[in-house]
């Protein structure tokens, strides 16, 4: 296939983030000094003329000389105005794929393109900052054309050379995916509302009031009218109550709009292949990722969130995401417990969050309470030291006994909330104090299983297991005090994974070449 370049609205994308990046300075040497002739301000002016052209110069020469080429298995990729960089990424190492349309794209019917893959640094993703939508969508069918021909080359054949029904059961490939999307998920007027409020995203308008006052203070001198406007305001108590009720209600407002362009499109669907999510209202986000790809399903509950009877559920996910997308994978974090878990299912019919889990044993409520209180004695030993005298707050020991009190109060909530299960081809954990996280995962997604006990564990006849799996970072999963019977049951579960084994030793193998950048 041909050489191509990114859409011309790559440079426009790279001058609008060159202007948002140098606007302080533009400000700060063209408008607040602009009546200044010292000599490091013309010196600043002029520099930072030169600069921005150099700028401008290397985002179209930048654009110019970089080009790629989809080949039948992989992406080429040439860049370097001066001194050329080629990449050749395999097809084999892409794991999830996201598309992010900004504002300043949408306008112009552009998109941009990522291609993540599992190894570290600059070679994590390969990226298409301004492509068209019919571009975008190339790129992920000559990907699926791909992952389609391995999946066909995989399959065995008989002795006539047709693709036996009984051998491809075996090897559970099935048939190939189909590109019927089901919609699982789309939020309504009343989800949104609630998640402005569980997001608490109305107190963002006080940071934002504060900024804005900050740099008009620049060019007005408010402070003194901000002292007048105080004194009005407590002079009249009907006044100060209209104010706080105006300020309220703009809060609310500003929360729930920055809410809705966060989550007010947000959709989550599936086909037989892929898991996809998409949000956002201005920005657009969306994260495609293979259900091959999911690892284990994380389910949070924050103290809050508990009260309420939400939850979160997580995907984890072989690769990694751009910063500030980390968040993508959750499956909308103000869900209904319950229909969080029957979204799981729905996505994930391989994964299922599981009922009646066992409990810990007396000996791990014994041996949690026995364990030195670090944190407490740390935490006492800065009190004594500094001995802060604050208005209405106890003397340090009052305070080092509530530290002490509420350590343990936690090691026992963590006891009688910690569970775990462990059936057929799922282990599932749930743990914590305050809050409560629930982690489920199958055998043949683990790549490496530990037991492990300590001097006192052995004393009580407790132990701890932990497993991991294939992420970016990796993904690592304790759970502490099991009797030792359920940490035998354990490692028999992990070890006796026959038909499992091969096939997750050769995935693990090539998860580290992938790793090491070979």
């Amino acid at each position: 296939m041909e050489s191509r370049r990114m859409h011309p609205g790559r440079i426009l994308l790279s001058l609008y983030e060159l202007v948002k990046n140098s606007a302080i300075v533009f400000i700060f040497l063209f408008v607040l000094r602009r009546g200044s002739d010292a000599g490091w301000v013309v010196a600043g002016r002029w520099i930072f003329i030169a600069a921005i052209a150099i700028s401008t110069l290397n985002i179209i020469l930048s654009w110019w000389r970089t080009t790629y080429r989809l080949e039948a298995d992989s992406v080429q990729i040439n860049s370097g105005i001066i001194s050329r960089k080629h990449r050749n990424v395999p097809f084999r190492r892409v794991q999830n794929v996201n598309r992010q349309v900004p504002a300043v794209l949408r306008l112009f019917g552009l998109t941009s393109l990522t291609l993540e893959t599992g190894a570290d640094g600059e070679d994590a993703s390969v990226k298409f900052p301004a492509i068209t939508k019919a571009e975008a969508a190339r790129i992920e069918e000559a990907l699926d054309g791909y992952r389609k021909e391995r999946m066909e080359a995989d399959r065995p054949v008989t002795g006539s050379g047709s693709i036996g029904g009984e051998a491809q059961q075996m090897a559970g490939t099935g048939p190939l995916p189909g590109k019927i999307r089901t919609v699982h998920f789309t939020p309504e007027l009343k989800d949104v509302l609630k998640a402005s409020f569980l997001s608490f995203s109305f107190i963002a308008l006080i940071p934002v009031l504060a900024t804005l006052y900050s740099n008009i203070d620049d060019f007005f001198d408010l402070d003194s009218r901000a002292e007048g406007f105080l004194s009005f305001l407590t002079g009249s108590g009907i006044v100060l109550v209209i104010t706080v009720a105006l300020f309220a209600v703009a809060a609310i407002a500003f929360g729930i709009i920055r809410t809705y362009l966060k989550y007010g499109r947000y959709e989550i669907s599936s086909d037989d292949e892929r898991i996809y999510i998409r949000r956002g209202v201005l920005t657009e986000h969306s994260l495609s990722v293979r259900k091959k790809h999911v690892q284990a399903i994380q389910i949070t509950e924050t103290p809050f969130k508990r009260l309420l009877g939400l939850a979160e559920a997580k995907l984890v996910t072989v690769g990694s995401f751009e910063e500030g997308l980390e968040d993508i994978s959750s499956l909308y974090p103000f869900l209904g417990k319950q229909r969080a878990v029957e979204l799981v299912s729905e996505l994930l019919p391989d994964i299922r969050v599981l009922d009646g889990m066992e409990r810990l044993p007396k000996a791990a409520l014994t041996v949690r309470m026995l364990r030195f209180p670090w944190t407490a004695m740390i935490g006492t030993l800065v009190l004594s030291f500094w001995g802060p005298d604050f208005p209405f707050v106890p003397d340090w020991p009052v305070l080092a006994a509530a530290l002490f009190v509420f350590t343990y109060a936690l090691r026992y909530f963590d006891y009688r909330n910690t569970r775990y299960a462990i059936r057929g081809p799922l282990v599932q954990f749930s743990k914590g104090g305050l809050s409560r996280e629930t982690f489920v995962t199958r055998r043949e997604k683990v790549i490496e299983a530990a037991v492990s006990q300590s001097f006192l564990q052995k004393r009580f006849g407790v132990a701890t297991v932990g497993t991991t799996n294939r992420a970016k970072p990796v993904h690592v999963e304790e759970l502490k005090d099991l009797p030792k019977s359920a940490a035998e049951q354990f490692n028999r579960w992990y070890t006796e994974r026959n038909p499992e084994l091969v096939r997750a030793d050769e995935e693990a193998e090539s998860w580290k070449t992938l790793r090491s950048g070979s």
